[in-house]
This record gives structure tokens, C-alpha cells and sequence, in this order.
């Protein structure tokens, strides 16, 4: 059972003096305002103390504070009390931290970041008692965070039958009813799943000074995460809106209401104000590009060899001479000597990007010029998963065009980091937004990419090539073949209205499944011994409105057909990643009216890894 300050110890009321109290050292609070305990401190002075706070006793009559620092601090400060009545019991250190989190949490006192850090504080103490534990992570949340991926990562690949080592089954074992326990007998109980996959995410996912804020604005999970993509939106218009503690919707700016506070605001309120600032910011990008960006040759130039583009292919993609392009490469180190610069006197990303007209991802090419790949997922805020499950909620829209399909760069960057190394060559046959290219120039990988969208002003590093389905050839004529090629095609009869005419997504089943085969032959023939595939793609059934029993798999395509077709034309599979969609893709009418249907959604996709058989 939860443990509680009264229920599960003995425990002797009296009266300490305040100097005799030493601070908690289990306070899982982080942010005390200072108007709510002056009005505290009134409070207690004018009709006494409702609610005793807890001590445990230390040596030479002292004591050590466990629960109720808030009236602790109200009667220090705006009270002239020499004494407080407190409830004195015996408890260890593990008790002493369930007592001042359950607490907390049961008054709903501590914000979602708070909260979430006092249960890893536990859980690590609880599981500390195992000494492998204490072995897998230098703090409590790395190592409650690898503890419950790997159980999770366990978990998955048990439940979809893949084969799991005899360690991972006995690692498994030895822990999950520990945590399980744990996890139930906290003082709100939990599932670890949901703890893994909706709270760890907002310590490990979103930056520090969104945290700070969600602690101060007493913000809930919900909210926090839609700060943190208004923080990814704009960083002056986070500023504004935590400093100020409100945000300025139009309708309801009239001084004759009054406004509310911050953590008043719904999470959905908090991402709609996000998204059109995004959206305010990429008509306003769009506009510079086509205005700047479209005549600075010298930009493209730079962009296109960070690639690792052969100069002859940058020379008949900008139509101009190839003495003309060794001119411009040569120039190339004085933009980029002016951005070190500007980053050095502390500009911003997006503030460097706008002063020479060039897209974000080349300035962070530059100023991570000698980064590791790890410091890199430090640089952009990303969360390094070291299991097979690649869940993100959104987005990073740093990288890559608004545009139908879009992947997360933090997909490509996961796969960059464990199939390939720096200076590495990546094939991207069908770019789309530039999310492939966007992102191996922050990673510093070479990328040629290919779409059907030829976008000479904004895209020049995306070279416009059609497949053809019947006879498809490889776009260019060179010797050097890529140590990755990465594959997110149009998925079968998904978004096709969206797609331009020619996508493979309007081909028939028949022709759609043709395609790949002819396609995965000519990629191995293009290929080197070394060379690895990463193919996203995902199940395809025809279940829109229709019950699950009632699906017709003569009309489906799965990912077990394209795994199927990689080893019909000479490909090994090595690795199943899974990396879903997020569920609030359905909203709660269309949940609701799937669940009468008995219809199956699909949030699954699967990243399929292979070599050369």
C-alpha cells in the first residue's frame, strides 16, 4: 500500500523551535513563489497551523525536515512563530521519501516535472538495493531510463514473436516484477510503461528550460509538451509567454477581463498558439527564400558540396560553369569562418541562418563541424534510444519542407548514428521535404537525393529524377557506390491526392509490389559488399470503415511482403525497428466511431535494415 505520514508510523505531536529544523534533503519541489507563502504565512498567522508538518529526529536535538516545507518557509519568513507543531516519527531514507512525495502528490502540490522526479528518485532507491542496477547509468533517471527501455524493448519484441537472447529473457525476468511492485506501491500507482513512454519522455525530450518553466508555471504533462514545441516554434515568443505567465490570444487581449495565468491555459490552447507561429514563420521563410536564397549562388554552392555533390553534377544542376563552382568552393571557408563567428558571439540558429540567407541545417553543419554524433543529439535536444523502438510525437521542423509523409529527423538521425559513420555516403531515391539530406548535413554524412519534385530555388540539393517503373535505372553514372541507402518511398495508396501525378503511390497493388522488386535489384547491383538498406514503410490494409473480421488480405500489403521481396532480390534482413505513428492521430469521434465499427487502425511502421546476402 501507498505509505502516508499518519497511517503507517507511530508518530508524537509537539512543538519544535523552527531554528532546530533541517531542510529536506528527499524535497522533491523545486519552485516555491513567493506571493502564495506570504499568503500562506498570513494564513497560519492569523488562524494557526491546519495541518502539522513532519520531522524525523537527528543527533544533538535536531531534526530533519520530511514533509510540509512550503508552511515551514510561510512560518520563517512572513510570520514572527519562534515554533511549529509538528508530528516527530522514526523513518530510513526510503520511507522518509516516500512520506514527502506521497505528500506532495496526493495534495497535488508538485508539477508534472516535479512529480515525474520524485517517483525516479524511488524507483532508483528501491532498485539500488540490486548492485548490477547501480551499474547502468551514472544518475537515477539514466538509470531508471535504460532499465525500463530495455524491459520495454524485451517486451515488444516478445510480444511480436521475434527471438529474444537467453540474457535478454533472464535480464527480463530478474527485474520486471521488481518493477512492477514498485510501480504499484507508489503513492499514486502506476503502470512503468505508461511512466516510460508518456513521463520519462518530457526529462528526457524536451529542454531544460522548458522543464524550469513547466516547474514554475505549475504545468501539468499535457502542457508541457505543447510548451515545448512552442519553444521549438519560436524562443522569443517562449520567453515572452513564461515571463509574462500568459499567452496573447487576440480575444483576449481587452483589459476589462482579466487574464488568465499561464498553466490556465489547456495544452491544446498552448499548441494552437504554437502552431501559428509556425506557421506564421514558414510563410515568412518560404517568402525569403524565393526572394534571397534563390539568387545567392554562392549559398547553394556551399550546401550542395557539403553534400559531397561531385562538382561537374553542381555544375549542370546550377547551369554554370565548372571553373565558376571551384571559385565559389574556394569561398566557401570565409561564409562559414562568419558563421563560427556569430555563434561565437552568442547569435541564435535561426537569427546566423536569416543574416546570410542559409538554411539552418548548413549553419548547424558548421558549427558541429568537430562534434561526435552523440554531442550532436545533445546539441539538438534528442533523446539517443539504444533499443528497437523509435517513437517520436512529432517532428523536428528545423529539418526538412512541410510536406506529405514527412519523417521525424530524429528517425534519420537514429539511423545515421548506428548504420553508418562520419563522412559516410547516403542515397536518399525519394527526398520529399529534404528531411534525408537536412539531416546528414547536421550529422555530417554525404547525401544524394532524388525526388520527383524538381525545386531548383529551394531544394537545389535535390536532383529531379522519375523512376520509371517498368525499366527504372540508376539516376546517375559514377563508380562510387553509397554505404547507406535510405528509403521512405509513398506509401501504397496513402496520401496519393497529395503526391504529385507519376507517385508510385496511385499504382495498383500488383504494379506497386513490381516496382520495389525492380527497384531492390537495382539498388544491389549499385551497391558495395558494405552497403546497408533502411526501407520505412508500412502495413497497408484496407480497413477505412470497414470491421477488422471483414478485412480482405488480397488487398492488403504488409511489411512482411516487402521483407519478403528484399530477400527474393539479394538483401539480408538484420534489424526490425519499429517507429509508430502517434495514436492522436485519431481523434476521439473517430476512436469512438472505430470502436463501434470494430475497425483496426494502424499506427505501426517498421524500419527494415539490411546487407548485401
Amino acid at each position: 500500500m501507498p505509505l502516508t505520514d499518519n497511517k503507517n508510523y507511530p508518530s508524537s505531536l509537539c512543538r519544535i523551535n523552527i531554528n532546530k529544523i533541517d531542510p529536506s534533503s528527499f524535497q522533491s519541489r523545486k519552485y516555491f513563489d513567493e506571493n502564495s507563502l506570504r499568503e500562506l504565512g498570513a494564513s497560519i498567522a492569523a488562524d494557526g497551523l491546519i495541518e502539522p508538518i513532519i520531522l524525523r529526529p537527528q543527533k544533538k536535538g535536531k531534526f530533519e525536515l520530511i514533509a510540509g516545507e512550503r508552511r515551514l518557509r510561510a512560518v520563517r519568513k512572513y510570520t514572527d512563530m519562534d515554533d511549529i507543531q509538528a508530528k516527530i516519527i522514526e523513518a530510513d531514507d526510503l520511507k522518509a521519501r516516500r512520506i514527502s512525495v506521497a505528500e506532495n502528490q496526493l495534495r497535488q502540490d508538485l508539477s508534472a516535472i516535479e512529480s515525474i522526479e520524485a517517483t525516479i528518485k524511488i524507483v532508483d532507491v528501491e532498485m539500488g538495493r540490486d548492485p548490477e542496477y547501480l551499474t547502468v547509468g551514472k544518475t537515477p533517471l539514466e538509470r531508471v531510463h535504460k532499465l525500463l527501455s530495455k524491459l520495454d524493448s524485451i517486451r515488444v519484441s516478445k510480444g511480436n514473436c521475434y527471438l529474444v537472447s537467453d540474457e535478454a529473457y533472464n535480464h527480463f525476468h530478474k527485474y520486471v516484477e521488481m518493477v512492477e511492485s514498485i510501480f504499484k506501491n507508489l503513492p499514486k500507482p502506476l503502470k512503468w510503461q505508461s511512466f516510460l513512454v508518456h513521463d520519462l519522455v518530457l526529462l528526457t525530450d524536451i529542454p531544460s528550460k522548458v522543464q524550469k518553466a513547466s516547474v514554475k508555471h505549475s504545468l501539468n504533462k499535457a502542457q508541457t509538451k505543447a510548451l515545448a514545441k512552442l519553444e521549438l516554434a519560436s524562443e522569443k515568443a517562449f520567453d515572452d509567454v513564461t515571463q509574462k505567465n500568459f499567452i496573447p490570444f487576440k480575444d483576449r487581449n481587452s483589459d476589462l477581463l482579466p487574464k488568465p495565468a499561464l498553466n490556465e491555459f489547456s495544452a491544446r490552447e498552448i499548441q494552437a498558439f504554437a502552431e501559428n507561429l509556425e506557421k506564421a514563420n514558414q510563410k515568412k521563410e518560404q517568402r525569403r527564400n524565393e526572394h534571397q536564397q534563390g539568387s545567392r549562388t554562392e549559398v547553394k554552392v556551399a550546401l550542395m558540396t557539403r553534400l559531397g555533390i561531385p562538382l561537374v553534377r553542381i555544375a549542370q544542376r546550377l547551369h554554370i560553369h565548372r571553373e565558376t563552382i571551384s571559385k565559389y568552393v574556394k569561398k566557401n571557408q570565409d561564409l562559414f569562418n562568419k558563421i563560427h563567428q556569430d555563434f561565437k558571439s552568442e547569435f541564435s540558429i535561426p537569427d546566423i541562418a536569416k543574416k546570410y540567407f542559409v538554411p539552418q541545417p548548413l549553419v548547424w553543419s558548421v558549427i558541429l563541424q568537430e562534434k561526435t554524433d552523440q554531442e550532436r543529439f545533445k546539441n539538438f535536444n534528442w533523446g539517443l534510444r539504444t533499443w528497437d523502438q523509435w517513437s517520436f510525437n512529432d517532428v523536428d521542423h528545423r529539418f526538412g519542407d512541410d510536406w506529405p509523409g514527412r519523417i521525424p529527423a530524429q528517425l534519420v538521425a537514429h539511423t545515421l548514428f548506428y548504420f553508418t559513420r562520419q563522412n559516410d555516403l547516403v542515397f536518399d531515391p525519394m527526398a520529399g521535404g529534404g528531411v534525408v539530406p537536412d539531416t546528414c548535413l547536421a550529422f555530417k554524412r554525404k547525401c544524394w537525393s532524388f525526388d520527383l519534385s524538381d525545386r531548383m530555388k529551394t531544394r537545389p540539393e535535390i536532383e529531379p529524377f522519375l523512376w520509371d517503373h517498368k525499366n527504372p535505372a540508376w539516376p546517375v553514372k559514377t563508380v562510387t557506390k553509397p554505404d547507406l541507402i535510405f528509403f521512405d518511398p509513398p506509401y501504397f495508396k496513402k496520401m496519393a491526392d497529395h503526391y504529385m501525378k507519376g507517385s508510385i503511390s496511385e499504382f495498383s497493388r500488383s504494379q506497386y509490389l513490381n516496382f520495389f522488386k525492380n527497384l531492390f535489384h537495382l539498388m544491389r547491383k549499385h551497391s558495395k559488399p558494405s552497403t546497408r538498406m533502411a526501407f520505412l514503410n508500412a502495413d497497408f490494409r484496407d480497413f477505412q470503415s470497414r470491421p477488422a473480421m471483414d478485412e480482405d488480405p488480397e488487398n492488403a500489403i504488409l511489411v512482411f511482403d516487402y521483407m519478403k521481396l528484399l530477400e527474393k532480390c539479394g538483401w539480408k534482413i538484420t534489424h526490425l525497428i519499429d517507429c509508430p505513428l502517434s495514436s492522436e492521430r485519431f481523434s476521439g469521434n473517430m476512436v469512438s466511431h472505430m470502436q463501434k465499427n470494430r475497425t483496426l487502425g494502424i499506427i505501426r511502421r517498421t524500419l527494415i535494415t539490411a546487407k548485401l546476402n
